[in-house]
């Protein structure tokens, strides 16, 4: 027996619950249009539930401040004197 397929199918293309490579409700997209409407598409209930409950906060502002102190690491040398070298040692 096969199991469904995680990836929204092409029905879920203009829902915000949307996410490309899953949906951010339902676990199997494919078995919510096999009525040929799915209860989710861009109900305002679920679109409500996953943004004060399952999104991610700030997730792309801590990938900026780890970006900003990777920039600053790089430029500070050792304390033995000798500077840091980027990539692989030879």
């Amino acid at each position: 027996m096969n199991n469904p397929s995680t990836k929204p199918v092409k029905d879920c293309k203009g829902c915000a619950l949307n996410l490309k490579t899953h949906c951010a409700i339902f676990h199997h997209p494919v078995l919510k249009w096999k009525g040929r409407n799915c209860e989710g598409y861009n109900n305002e209930m679920y679109i409500r539930h996953y943004e004060t409950t399952l999104k991610l906060e700030g997730a792309r502002a801590r990938k900026e401040d780890r970006v900003s102190k990777a920039k600053v690491s790089r430029t500070i040398g050792h304390s033995d004197g000798v500077k840091r070298r980027a990539g692989r040692m030879a």
